[in-house]
């Protein structure tokens, strides 16, 4: 158990030798929360970014809806009469060949 912790102890001192402690001084705080936001606003501004991008394809495809397909639908005469006048032209001729004895 002695050995594992002297090759710990070993593995540490390495560690603290090969990473010396950063001098402080009155920069330093301001100087690490510049590298901070200097990050945070690289990965928002991606986000960011996509953002826009969705946004502008949404904006699009509710024009192109609303422009062409949305009045195509409506030119279609079933769409644009009653259920009362889409029965009477669908069976229109129905009715006289009923009231002339029957169909043939």
């Amino acid at each position: 158990m002695d050995r594992m912790e002297d090759k710990l102890d070993r593995l540490f001192a390495e560690y603290r030798a090969a990473s010396p402690d950063p001098e402080p001084s009155a920069d330093f705080m301001p100087g690490m929360w510049k590298r901070i936001d200097a990050r945070r606003t690289a990965t928002v501004s991606v986000f960011r970014h996509w953002a826009q991008i969705c946004v502008m394809a949404s904006v699009a495809l509710t024009l192109l809806i609303g422009a062409v397909l949305i009045p195509k639908i409506q030119d279609n005469p079933a769409y644009s009469s009653t259920y009362l006048e889409a029965l009477s032209a669908e069976h229109s001729s129905d009715y006289i060949q009923l009231l002339a004895g029957g169909v043939r």
